[in-house]
């Protein structure tokens, strides 16, 4: 019956042209590496570029390194091309990275220095980098309130704020959320918030993952109630909108799969897309989506390899993830994966 089958197939391969799929086998691509190897950088789109800024840039044994380096790769020339923008003025990882229109917003972190106590102290201290201008540089801009200092917190552009969930603190997670007004340089706790402030989160949690619906509902997800792997929860907490919600409570939505913090995410036609993180002692390969409508979890092709310590930005109906780690080990990496679920067939309801 071998010898038959082989037969057929040599046949078949002579008489015909092989079959071409419709579409790639996998979702998940490569892309051009970063220009450095980077870990817990901050990353999030800015137009139609990748903005990567900050974080480790060599492992444990070449003293784990924390680089000022700010970097973005233009994702509407081909072949794409990673470029520099001016350093930041601070070297920090876990940095919460945003973008306004043409304007790049570096906003806290944690320290590129250990204390004494070998924590990273969380900072508040903010920037902002207009890169439309000729000879861009970046400005100090209102710090964090005093207590709100913070890194590793999901981070959600509403235009013109900026909203931090969670986070970390210099030595454990928290469970407060704040933003920052870009049209009035203020933030949130603070003298000119009234009643605009959010509630904080049912539990703390640092490396959540977290979107907006397009009613206003914000949807936060997994993450670590603490600042180790082994704290990883699976979560959904929602907050409606104040018309709906006139007690400004989070409720619960049907918990993630898998318990993670840390993954990749991003909003794609309207679900959350949460790539990689981590849990226990695993760097992750799990993809999932989310749909906060009908309160579906899915799950999609796995990332190329499992991928830790690195966040992913939204463009063109496309998720970009740009370094991270193998392991749960201090090992930066330069890969480039992107996710393009358009270019495949669907999901598997879970």
């Amino acid at each position: 019956m071998a010898k038959l089958w082989l037969g057929l197939a040599a046949l078949a391969a002579c008489s015909s042209p092989a079959a071409k799929p419709d579409a790639p086998s996998s979702p998940w691509s490569s892309g051009p590496d970063l220009p450095l190897a980077r870990l817990e950088s901050g990353v999030t789109a800015l137009g139609q570029r990748v903005a990567v800024v900050g974080g480790f840039d060599t492992d444990q044994a070449a003293g784990l390194d924390v680089t000022k380096r700010a970097d973005v790769l233009d994702t509407l020339v081909t072949p794409m091309v990673w470029t520099q923008l001016p350093d930041a003025p601070v070297a920090r990882h876990h940095v919460q990275l945003a973008a306004v229109g043409t304007t790049l917003y570096l906003l806290g972190g944690l320290d590129g220095t250990p204390d004494a106590m070998n924590d990273y102290p969380a900072r508040g201290d903010s920037y902002a980098l207009d890169t439309a201008v000729a000879d861009p540089q970046w400005r100090a801009i209102a710090a964090m309130p005093a207590g709100y200092e913070r890194g590793s917190a999901a981070v959600v552009v509403a235009p013109p704020r900026i909203y931090l969930f969670g986070g970390a603190a210099t030595t454990d997670a928290v469970a407060s959320n704040i933003f920052y007004d870009t049209s009035t340089d203020t933030w949130c706790p603070g003298p000119a918030c009234g009643t605009a402030q959010l509630p904080d989160l049912p539990q703390k949690r640092s490396h959540p993952a977290a979107m907006r619906r397009v009613d206003g509902t914000f949807v936060v997800v997994g993450g670590l109630s603490g600042l180790g792997s082994d704290t990883a929860q699976n979560n959904v907490y929602v907050l409606p909108m104040a018309q709906q919600n006139p007690s400004g409570t989070w409720t619960e939505a049907t918990a993630m799969p898998v318990q993670r913090g840390g993954c990749a995410y991003g909003t794609i036609q309207s679900k959350l897309i949460c790539a990689g993180g981590e849990a226990s002692t695993s760097a992750l390969s799990y993809t999932m989506s989310y749909d906060p409508i009908m309160d579906v979890w899915a799950s999609l092709d796995f990332m190329p390899q499992p991928t830790a310590g690195t966040l992913g930005a939204v463009i063109g109906e496309k998720l970009y993830v740009p370094g991270g780690a193998r392991e749960l080990i201090f090992e930066p990496t330069t890969t480039l994966f992107i996710y393009s679920p358009l270019d495949t067939v669907g999901a598997r309801d879970l």
